[in-house]
């Protein structure tokens, strides 16, 4: 008999990402999550859409075209697989906002980009070799997320793009697709 695992993910996430939440209380001012520059913001969120459908349709063609892909998402569907549309999304929205209010909102403010960028890879560094490339993603996707701080001065464009990716990822992991050859 198998269980689901979304709800045990949905509660993981929760204990792991809310504590990165309170990382609000260590932006520095005037705060990365105010918005003072309205056409700024619209200008942040156009380049974080398309910078988004860039990433997720990359994900989807390393998937599925390369054998080391493949095997990140058989072994990436095995853990997601029959999550809920809703548990994917409040995992896309805590993570989302968990990771870049600590990376880019606390840490980069005071480390810079590159440091910042090194940390969000190792964050994302794998249990097993094989999956180094994505900790290496990680680490140019952190410079991308970092760039995007820097020239929106605004939190909502990186919390934007990984909310996108996230979704837009999860839900091809934890739905019914094909699965790799």
């Amino acid at each position: 008999m198998s269980t689901r695992s979304g709800p045990n993910l949905v509660w993981l996430a929760l204990a792991f990402y809310l504590p990165m939440g309170a990382g609000l209380f260590f932006l520095k001012p005037p705060g990365l999550l105010r918005v003072a520059d309205w056409a700024g913001f619209a200008a942040g969120m156009g380049v974080a859409l398309v910078a988004g459908i860039a990433v997720v349709g990359l994900s989807r063609v390393v998937a599925r075209g390369t054998a080391w892909g493949s095997r990140l998402q058989a072994e990436f569907r095995k853990i997601l697989s029959g999550m809920s549309p809703r548990e994917v999304l409040v995992l896309a929205l805590l993570s989302a906002f968990g990771e870049e209010i600590l990376f880019r909102g606390v840490i980069h403010p005071r480390l810079g980009l590159y440091p910042t960028a090194i940390l969000f890879g190792l964050f994302h560094f794998p249990f097993r070799r094989w999956m180094i490339p994505w900790s290496l993603f990680a680490l140019v996707l952190g410079l991308v997320l970092g760039l995007l701080t820097d020239q929106f001065h605004s939190l909502w464009p990186v919390i934007f793009l990984h909310f996108f990716i996230n979704y837009f990822n999860l839900n091809d992991l934890a739905g019914d697709g094909p699965e790799p050859d």
